[in-house]
């Protein structure tokens, strides 16, 4: 089984994460994880679901106006609940 895997791009007051699943657990996982911190958090990232198969897609949250600079919390406390120890600049 592939881990999960996330790519992060930043530019200016916008900021993305895409996140790769490649199971249904790991795909249900990410939706869990980021309703939880949706509702911590109380921001709303525009959401994207990219499917490339059954299970398999991309899963991408973006922060379009980040005045306040609040998607680098977000991003990093999403990581870690997904036990994430990686991630690449898109």
């Amino acid at each position: 089984m592939s881990c999960i895997k996330a790519y992060h791009e930043m530019e200016e007051r916008y900021a993305r994460l895409v996140i790769a699943y490649f199971t249904l657990e790991q795909k249900e996982a990410i939706f869990h994880a980021t309703n939880d911190l949706i509702a911590e958090f109380k921001v709303y990232p525009s959401q994207t679901m990219s499917p490339e198969g059954e299970f398999k897609g991309e899963f991408s949250l973006e922060f379009a106006d980040d005045y306040d600079k609040i998607s680098g919390d977000f991003f990093e406390s999403l990581i870690k609940k997904l036990k994430i120890d990686k991630c690449e600049i898109g």
